[in-house]
């Protein structure tokens, strides 16, 4: 079975933010955090807290020097790190939404790790797509802070119901569509797969990776060019256009936003579900719900997947660097991967630590981090605006190769204004 090694990505900052970061230009304003007795500054957003404030919290329980953590509303980030970047007041250590760290690292707001992170005996275990978006020009500026994975969640009463073994392997997305339609044949309330189709980010989030497991590309490069209208993509479309035909997906899909697509499937009534592993901390089993995890495949075979989550490094605005990478090497260490993050069974940003002590009592947890090993995330400064924009170009695009007429027809008619979207400068 093919697989694929993980790339890079980014998404770009909205034309606000930007202007404010290039008002910022390579400032080296100082938050005073040189001193030694002074906390090291960090943010990091409300969507990653509590992952956030357990490393925060651990780490100063068992230092003398102190990290004082601000948690900033997801929405209002971007706004607030260009505000001050312009005026040079970044935090010592900051957190970013991967897919933006390299528009940060572009307008200069990170200092140079290269070398410390090389240093780390584990530094090739590390999110390779993580390193990827912290990158420019062969500089490495930041380092995974947690990640986040695309995969397919299955309910394995419903499968072994319409008599598919759930602890098979799906071999193909042509196999999920049949299993789906297995599924959504056992009752007028049953859905065969269900997945946000309403919202271009999630889109890419958990269809690009079926892409790249045919053994195709989102993107090219560099992220300046859409390949959404290539055989592979059009293949994939394809396929998940006649599910939602045939009504193994439901008609409630084109308008899901993501907001309800975990409750839904808690319900017990869908099938297959493509989402990020939040599933496993949100969503309780009872009888009628237990969950099994896929990898996300690809037509005629492979597997891949999408790795979200946050980059972290040392702003230019700190003064300490040692202070602040004391912090950031113990997170990636043992005691910060294993005694926070995978007690609160979260998945460790190092590979060779995803079969933990505590992954071993769930198998789930251990196949999804195996999944990040194997995951993808492409790169572009200029995602955010196309993809996680609502009014950006790629969701009319998407959600018509989705659930419109003709596939191939919106992919290739509606390519060019994605691709002039990634290009802009």
């Amino acid at each position: 079975m093919r697989t694929r090694c993980t790339r890079t990505a980014t998404l770009a900052v909205s034309g606000l933010v930007l202007g404010a970061l290039a008002l910022a230009g390579c400032s080296s304003g100082s938050t005073g955090d040189g001193g030694s007795d002074e906390p090291i500054t960090m943010w990091a957003r409300a969507s990653t807290a509590s992952q956030s404030q357990a490393l925060v919290d651990a780490y100063n329980a068992s230092h003398d020097r102190r990290i004082e953590l601000t948690v900033v509303p997801t929405d209002n980030y971007l706004q607030k790190v260009g505000v001050a970047a312009g005026g040079g007041q970044l935090p010592c250590l900051m957190a970013s939404d991967a897919v933006y760290m390299p528009n940060f690292v572009a307008k200069n707001l990170y200092q140079d790790i290269t070398d410390r992170v090389e240093a780390l005996d584990f530094a090739d275990d590390l999110a390779h797509g993580h390193l990827k978006l912290a990158t420019q020009d062969g500089v490495l500026y930041g380092v995974p802070h947690n990640v986040s994975v695309s995969a397919i969640f299955q309910n394995d009463v419903l499968l072994e119901q319409a008599g598919i073994d759930p602890a098979k392997p799906l071999d193909s997305l042509e196999e999920l569509a049949d299993n789906a339609a297995k599924v959504a044949a056992l009752g007028p309330d049953i859905s065969g797969l269900y997945f946000t189709g309403n919202n271009a980010g999630s889109i890419s989030f958990t269809h690009f990776p079926a892409i790249w497991a045919s053994g195709g590309e989102a993107l090219n490069e560099d992220g300046t060019e859409s390949l959404l209208d290539s055989p592979e993509a059009i293949e994939v479309f394809q396929i998940f256009n006649d599910m939602f035909t045939a009504g193994s997906v439901p008609e409630s899909v084109p308008n899901e936003s993501g907001a309800t697509r975990n409750e839904v499937f808690s319900g017990g009534n869908v099938g297959y579900l493509l989402a990020s592993n939040s599933v496993l901390e949100t969503v309780a089993e009872n009888d009628g719900l237990k969950i099994g995890v896929q990898a996300i495949p690809g037509a005629g075979g492979g597997q891949s997947a999408y790795v979200g989550g946050d980059v972290i490094g040392i702003t230019s605005s700190c003064s300490d660097v040692d202070g602040a990478w004391d912090f950031l090497e113990w997170s990636l260490g043992e005691e910060g991967q294993i005694d926070v993050f995978a007690q609160m069974n979260q998945l460790t940003v190092r590979s060779d630590l995803a079969d933990n002590e505590f992954a071993q009592s769930d198998p789930r947890i251990v196949q999804l981090g195996e999944l990040v090993g194997i995951g993808d995330t492409p790169k572009a400064l200029n995602y955010g605006q196309t993809f996680n924009d609502p009014n950006g170009p790629a969701l009319s695009v998407l959600r018509d190769a989705l659930f419109g007429a003709d596939p191939t027809s919106a992919l290739t008619t509606g390519n060019p204004s994605i691709t002039d979207s990634l290009s802009a400068r």
